[in-house]
């Protein structure tokens, strides 16, 4: 394709990636990361935020090698063929459909303040937990009006995304440094972190710790990285500027969201929360938003109504990225065969607007009540994380099958960090505890099960021998992980489970080494790809049909 038509430059790729990362987590993030560790919140961020640098490197080498649109997900296919390639596909499509519904949510759930008519307030045992599911009707329609929005913003092409979302970005980046300055000068102590009524700097442990980087929403908060790659396709120079914006967008927010976790525990020495030192009952009364809970307890009203509009401005952002991404990603399950070709056609816009229109419906079931912003960011990440797990086996796999392909940026030690990322991932989904893991297991068994009947009846190939891995690698940390529970009468410790996991997941991992396809077979993909492409871009340009140079 040649100069002219790239669509996007660096900063927008950059900004893609930042403004994705930069939505409701930290809006949520830091309170509920406290009531599950405390001070040492702070270790789970550091640690969420390592452990998607490492899995990031592995999407940095394969972004910027394979710039392709739904990149992310079509890795799969080249090395593990249909099988794999569908799990991935699946799993990365639902979750950026679903946060855009936990986007919106957080929309609403902030405004709830002002308009307490959108949103219901379910009190658990105790009165230790409230959730805010959306009312009905009001709740769900200003969703749909939201839901709507996206898609036309979307729908207008990806000029037109990339300026919106470059403002929006800026306006999050601006909000985020200013609370956070701001919540250090207003109130901040040192005592929050060992007081020894509180419980020291480690109430609840390592476990506590681990719980917060599912629950807390650590892991969730950084989940817009991918985004760079996914729009990769998009990008005037991807060779270079992919990796970069990977990389960039983790680390800057990465600083912003331990900034913030350190300036929230700070400020909290003014404020009345603890029973016992029982971090779990830290609540504003009142307020469902965690973050205008505290200003407004400090008494800064003109921060207060400055975090509202990040409130409103975070979340859009993110959800609007999200929307196109999983779009992008549907587009690509239709060239893939996943899904009906048709549905990948584009518009006057280079936009898939059916995909759009039929995600509109999609969006609306999403937004049955969900039992609140925290579990449901919980079983995202578990569901994400799984589609973390097919780019270290991608990056190894393909060096094998297309080792000519130019790799501007190529990932070193890649024989430790690529186990290690699986491993890695393996451990996230365990740490979403037995609720969230047994619905992913459930889930995935009943969509693999459809998408074998339906191949089966086309009579296409699906690589079933190349999926085996996904078997023990699934079903293992489902075992270990109900074994460990409560319903499994807590047969394994904490401590034995996570080595089990572990065990399991490298297993898991070095037997998928063994399955990839041949490389010929990787060709033929790679082929259908590039057709399903050039098919596209005639739709668009009929005299210039040049395909992506990858060599």
């Amino acid at each position: 394709m040649p100069e002219k038509d790239r669509r996007i430059g660096f900063i927008a790729l950059l900004f893609v990636s930042v403004g994705g990362i930069l939505g409701s987590g930290w809006l949520f993030g830091p309170l509920y990361a406290a009531q599950l560790a405390g001070p040492s919140a702070l270790i789970a961020w550091m640690i969420g935020g390592l452990a998607i640098m490492v899995i990031a490197l592995n999407f940095a080498e394969l972004g910027a090698m394979l710039p392709l649109n739904g990149g992310i997900t079509r890795y799969a296919l080249l090395t593990y063929g249909p099988t794999v390639g569908f799990v991935a596909s699946l799993s990365s499509w639902l979750t950026f459909t679903v946060i855009v519904a936990a986007e919106v949510q957080a929309v609403l759930q902030y405004l709830s303040i002002y308009f307490p008519w959108l949103t219901e307030n379910i009190t658990g045992e105790a009165g230790k937990s409230t959730t805010h599911p959306l009312s009905f009707p009001a709740g769900f329609v200003c969703a749909a009006a939201l839901w709507i929005l996206f898609s036309l913003i979307n729908w207008r092409g990806i000029h037109f995304f990339a300026r919106i979302n470059n403002g929006l970005t800026w306006i999050k980046i601006g909000l985020v440094v200013t609370v956070t300055v701001a919540l250090f000068f207003l109130s901040f102590s040192w005592e929050i972190f060992d007081d020894p009524k509180e419980g020291g700097f480690f109430p609840h442990g390592w476990s506590g710790i681990f719980q917060a980087l599912a629950y807390g929403g650590v892991i969730y908060a950084f989940t817009g990285f991918q985004h760079a790659a996914i729009a990769a396709g998009e990008s005037k120079n991807p060779h270079r500027d992919v990796p970069i914006a990977v990389l960039a967008s983790i680390f800057f927010c990465l600083l912003c969201y331990v900034a913030l976790q350190f300036a929230f525990l700070g400020g909290l020495r003014e404020v009345t929360f603890l029973t016992a030192g029982d971090w779990s009952n830290l609540q504003f009364e009142d307020q469902v938003g965690p973050i205008a809970g505290l200003v407004k307890s400090l008494g800064a009203v003109w921060l207060f109504y400055l975090v509202l509009g990040g409130a409103i401005a975070s979340p859009l952002g993110a959800g609007l990225i999200n929307l196109g991404s999983s779009m992008r990603i549907a587009q690509g399950m239709g060239h893939d065969r996943y899904l009906p070709p048709r549905l990948s056609r584009t518009g006057q816009h280079g936009t898939p607007g059916l995909i759009i229109v039929l995600s509109f419906p999609i969006g609306l079931f999403l937004f049955l009540p969900f039992p609140g912003w925290q579990s449901l960011v919980a079983f995202l990440t578990s569901v994400v994380v799984l589609a973390y797990a097919i780019g270290p086996l991608s990056l190894l796999a393909l060096r094998d099958q297309l080792p000519d392909l130019k790799r501007p940026f190529r990932l070193w030690f890649a024989a430790f960090f690529c186990p290690l990322a699986f491993v890695i991932c393996g451990l996230l989904i365990f740490w979403t505890g037995w609720s969230i893991v047994w619905k992913l297991g459930l889930v995935f068994s009943v969509c693999g099960c459809l998408f074998m009947a339906t191949h089966l009846t086309r009579g296409q190939r699906m690589h079933l021998r190349s999926a085996i891995w996904l078997v023990p690698f699934l079903g293992g940390i489902v075992l270990i992980t109900w074994l460990g529970s409560e319903q499994g009468n807590l047969q394994l410790s904490q401590t034995q489970a996570t080595l089990a996991v572990a065990v399991v997941s490298l297993g898991s991992f070095y037997l998928a080494r063994k399955l990839t396809i041949t490389p010929e077979e990787t060709q033929q993909y790679f082929a259908q790809i590039e057709a399903a492409r050039l098919e596209e871009l005639e739709e668009q340009n009929p005299n210039d049909v040049a395909f992506l140079d990858v060599k």
